[in-house]
């Protein structure tokens, strides 16, 4: 058998991987359009603020590491075209040269770009996504170069990220242009305003309700113009979201309306012997029960490595998504698992809510911290369906306990008894989640 696999990103490489461990005599290609596999993107942003100075501590796995283990990776291989009744890939490699790679079983895991829309001057030298190592290492240099003025456009994670990276280099003037009425949106809104103010704390311009009209300079960006105002830029960098990379696909496998493939809870598509996993495809989340395209690096790797198993013909099934997140904002830690408030009401789910502020530990403990804490639950049977929660220090990591209640199908009651650990440096005789959990009625 041969499999195929596109995309040497980690859901690619995972499924790859596991084929090839558990099935030795299995022909494993890999196509990857770049010249870099598995690393960890979300480390990018603290190489950029000059936390990790070593970019190669970024670097997971290098193809000759995969080669020795019997993949065959062929980089600045760009797939162009599948032929699915024909079992075949037609491939272009950077020198322009056209040809084609057979399959058995075929693994899409093509990753996605970021969103460039059609803005006047966005092709502008200066102007930068963040995706890539090369991005990193471009986004840092103008950094360094003596950049007074740089401009984030879009408030979502990776934003909010490189805000924090431009703080600790200490740029000047920064500004981060939203065209939503907030940040984070993916968070509750009291959860978003406390985002906003840190970073106006920190000296950060934000503005939202605020859509980029054009980039404006002469060799280089040297100013965006919104709706509402203009920025001096040095320096742009663009985090609107991304994009499936599903374009060179036959409209005979089924998409959502952002190009994302439709997989199933073992990864399958609507395509016999074609699987698909990562940031081109969905995930099947627990709550909602049906597939959604969450771009998550956690997401990425279960489904890369169960993939691999069910490509090997093992009954597999993934149906555990929960959206669970967490960040940093300067001091300001976030997390999230599971429907929040705007989650419910988009989707129509009855639920009530409750928001607690409590001690990250005993207040007699040196320096305990102030947790904000919101929980979504159903109203008549108490099950817990998600929780957000921030705070100065402490706050993040106990969002995997609320997500295993979540996972587990928990209510408030059990979880608000459940036999957590004590000690005065880490938590109180009632803790942050044991609090939240009882003050749901």
């Amino acid at each position: 058998m041969k499999l195929l696999v596109i995309g040497g990103n980690p859901a690619g490489m995972s499924a790859a991987s596991r084929v090839k461990r558990r099935s030795p005599e299995t022909q494993v290609v890999v196509l990857e359009q770049t010249h870099e596999v598995s690393y960890g993107a979300c480390g990018l942003p603290y190489y950029i603020a000059g936390l990790n100075d070593d970019i190669d501590l970024i670097r997971i796995r290098k193809v000759p590491e995969f080669e020795q283990n019997g993949i065959q990776v062929k980089t600045g291989v760009k797939a162009v075209g599948v032929d699915f009744s024909a079992k075949t890939v037609a491939c272009e490699s950077e020198d322009g040269q056209r040809f084609e790679e057979t399959y058995d079983k075929l693994m899409i895991a093509s990753g996605s770009s970021p969103k460039v829309p059609p803005i006047p001057g966005i092709r502008k030298p200066g102007i930068m996504p963040l995706k890539t190592l090369q991005d990193a290492e471009n986004i840092k240099t103008a950094m360094l170069a003596g950049a007074k003025s740089v401009v984030i456009v879009g408030g979502g994670y990776i934003g909010l990220e490189i805000a924090e990276a431009c703080i600790l280099q200490k740029i000047p003037q920064i500004h981060v242009v939203e065209a939503l009425d907030r940040l984070l949106n993916v968070f509750d809104s009291e959860f978003s305003e406390a985002v906003r103010q840190e970073l106006e704390e920190k000296g950060v311009q934000v503005h939202t309700g605020e859509r980029v009209m054009s980039f404006e300079g002469g060799e280089k960006v040297e100013k965006i113009v919104t709706d509402k105002g203009e920025y001096a830029a040095d320096l742009v960098i663009l985090s609107i979201g991304i994009g499936p990379n599903t374009s060179f696909l036959p409209n005979t496998i089924q998409k959502l309306p952002n190009g994302a493939i439709v997989t199933d809870e073992a990864m399958k598509t609507s395509v016999p012997d074609v699987w698909a996993a990562g940031d081109c495809a969905t995930i099947w989340h627990k709550l909602l029960d049906k597939p959604m395209f969450i771009a998550l690096g956690t997401n990425a790797n279960k489904q890369g490595r169960l993939a691999g198993d069910s490509i090997l013909g093992k009954d597999v099934c993934f149906k555990r998504a929960l959206g669970t997140s967490m960040l940093r904002v300067m001091e300001l830690e976030l997390a999230k698992t599971g429907l929040g408030e705007n989650d419910c009401k988009a989707n129509g789910i009855a639920y009530k809510a409750t928001t607690v502020r409590t001690r990250s530990h005993a207040r007699y403990y040196p320096d305990p911290a102030m947790l904000t804490v919101k929980l979504c639950y159903d109203p008549e049977t108490h099950v817990l369906l998600g929780a957000q929660i921030m705070g100065k220090k402490e706050a993040a990591i106990r969002i995997d306990t609320f997500a295993v209640a979540v996972d587990q199908g928990m209510t408030t009651e059990e979880l608000g008894f459940v036999d957590l650990g004590y000690a005065p440096p880490f938590a109180g005789v009632w803790d942050a989640v044991h609090v939240a959990s009882n003050a749901a009625k």
